[in-house]
């Protein structure tokens, strides 16, 4: 049968499960607010019974441990769909800008260029010439050409600064990336006792999520509690030590191609989706292919009107090319052209009435050169218009269907590991119930003493 001293050990173990079940609710309360932490909670066992003659009587509880509540599968999913949302974000901003950069449905500065210029040419067919005309013709030309420079430069801005927010982003991911490889060593001397360091588990999966941001990662966990972080099939983190990333210039024929490689050996790295990517693909597919398409429209420019002007002649003598250039960058109105607006020529004589030239430069807009079928300059423009708001409305839609994603998943996850201070309340209480009652049971055992002792005396 037990004794008074067995009853009392009983009660004091009920009174310290109860401090460590208080106390870990109050870890909770404090880190309501506190990002990437996962709720705890307190182990509970039953301690070993006597065993008697007539029955097993309980010794009590025993505090286990303290585990916190985390759903990896919806954890890695939640990682998952954000660098998804990151990247598709960085893709839509771009295109965004570069929309800005062409101009708005009533700001279309090219597109009224264009019309300017090929509007300026068939004035110069309808009547008789004089040198106004012909003066309207080689300012609109310098206008048109004023405008594809000054979206030339506003592009290359745009990819200066894709850029240096590259630079940035990899900035963030090698110091996030050393981070978790220090709070590695740190879990793996902490949990050297077998107990699981929570706190710095939360800690480590908060710098895991914000990694996956700018590139999405797969993690292994090891037996010593280390977790490998393997981007892109290459392990970058093991245990406490961390492979970082660095910038590399190639030279090209318009001048650097900037790429990401792994610093010391500098091997090239495929990114998976994230932000990092996203500004790769932003500046690399993106604007890239907007400047082709405009430097496919300058020179489609420069060839046709060059390849009908000098067809042409003037009181001086033949047709010159009228523009130089063969890009957005290098495309201008001939210097002669500029100094002497007479030397344009509308005819293919010099006869009274002849405009042909003009004619034929000013249809430009609606008709091709090579004939029936062919691509105008201005269906070349409107392509690409169509198609940059095409991109635009699609990276848009899926910027915030993954928004809508990212919410729920967050949402779920915070469910199961986030802390309900309506839930810690109702702990708190049946926490401090069960201090009061295992209190009760040791005073009325000292009364048993008490009462022992009374006798014996």
């Amino acid at each position: 049968m037990p004794g008074l001293n067995s009853i009392m050990d009983t009660s004091l173990s009920a009174l310290f499960a109860a401090q460590a079940g208080l106390a870990t609710t109050g870890h909770n309360i404090a880190n309501a607010n506190t990002r990437g932490y996962s709720r705890q909670e307190v182990q509970f066992a039953a301690r070993r019974p006597d065993m008697t003659a007539y029955g097993a009587i309980g010794r009590g509880v025993e505090v286990e441990g303290i585990r916190r509540i985390q759903d990896e599968f919806v954890l890695n999913n939640l990682r998952a769909q954000t660098a998804r949302g990151e990247s598709y974000g960085a893709i839509n901003s771009s295109l965004s800008e570069v929309e800005s950069i062409l101009g708005s449905v009533d700001n279309d500065h090219l597109g009224n260029a264009l019309s300017s210029f090929f509007k300026s040419w068939n004035a110069l067919s309808q009547a008789s010439i004089n040198p106004t005309m012909k003066q309207n013709v080689v300012a609109s030309a310098k206008s048109l050409v004023a405008d594809l420079h000054s979206i030339d430069e506003s592009l290359t801005a745009l990819e200066s600064n894709i850029d240096n927010s590259i630079q940035l982003e990899m900035g963030n991911l090698n110091r996030l990336l050393t981070q978790v490889a220090d709070m590695n060593g740190q879990i793996m001397a902490t949990e050297t006792s077998g107990e699981p360091a929570n706190d710095l588990r939360d800690q480590r999966d908060l710098l895991i999520t914000q990694i996956s941001a700018i590139a999405e990662v797969s993690v292994h966990e090891r037996e010593d509690g280390s977790k490998d972080i393997i981007l892109a099939g290459r392990t970058m983190v093991a245990r406490d030590s961390a492979t970082l990333f660095q910038s590399s210039y190639e030279s090209t024929g318009s001048g650097y191609s900037m790429s990401v490689v792994t610093q010391g050996n500098k091997q090239a790295v495929t990114l998976s989706q994230g932000k990092l990517e996203g500004l790769l693909t932003s500046r690399d597919v993106q604007v890239s292919n907007v400047r082709k398409q405009l430097d496919g429209l300058a020179a489609k420019i420069v060839s046709e009107v060059n390849a009908l002007h000098t067809q042409g002649r003037t009181s001086d003598g033949s047709g010159l090319l009228f523009f130089t250039g063969t890009s957005m960058h290098t495309i201008d109105v001939n210097q002669a052209l500029k100094d002497n607006p007479a030397l344009v020529a509308a005819g293919r004589t010099t006869a009274a009435g002849d405009n042909e030239i003009a004619l034929a430069i000013a249809n430009l807009g609606n008709v091709s050169s090579s004939g029936t079928g062919g691509t105008t300059v201005s269906d070349q423009y409107r392509s690409l218009l169509t198609e940059l708001a095409s991109n635009r409305s699609t990276y848009e839609f899926m910027v915030a269907n993954q928004q809508n994603v990212v919410a729920a998943l967050d949402s779920k996850l915070a469910s199961v590991s986030g802390v309900s201070l309506d839930e810690e309340g109702a702990s708190m209480v049946r926490y401090q119930n069960s201090y009061n009652a295992a209190a009760k049971i040791i005073g009325t055992v000292q009364q048993m003493y008490d009462t022992l002792l009374n006798m014996i005396g």
